[in-house]
């Protein structure tokens, strides 16, 4: 195995993990946001509640998903997941800057050998 390869594999997983942490806490306060529904002057409780619920139900799929490609093994098909799960992260201007120089290093042939894609 190259080097390079393991090393970008290693940050992706950095990457997927912290993302899966992030999530997992969106889940949980949009549980809390749905189920305590605090006094917020410009929301009536049924607001919060729709809130809370989209909240909960895009942090746990978005949970489940970065998961999931945290314990993917270096495949070829592993590398096609890698690319969307950047591409999720581009959405947010907070991890572009980590974003940006790991997609580059993914694009990379070397990368790509690592992961038996060419």
């Amino acid at each position: 195995m190259n080097e390079l390869g393991r090393k970008t594999f290693f940050w992706y997983r950095v990457y997927c993990a912290v993302l899966t942490v992030l999530y997992l806490l969106v889940a949980g306060m949009g549980i809390a946001l749905a189920v305590f529904q605090p006094e917020v002057p410009d929301y009536r409780p049924q607001e919060l509640l729709i809130m809370g619920a989209i909240y909960a139900v895009i942090g746990i799929f978005l949970f489940l998903v970065f998961a999931v490609a945290l314990f993917l093994p270096p495949k070829p098909y592993n590398w096609i997941v890698g690319i969307v799960m950047m591409a999720i992260g581009m959405t947010s201007c907070c991890f572009l800057p980590f974003v940006i120089p790991l997609f580059i290093y993914w694009l990379k042939p070397e990368t790509q050998a690592f992961f038996g894609r060419k």
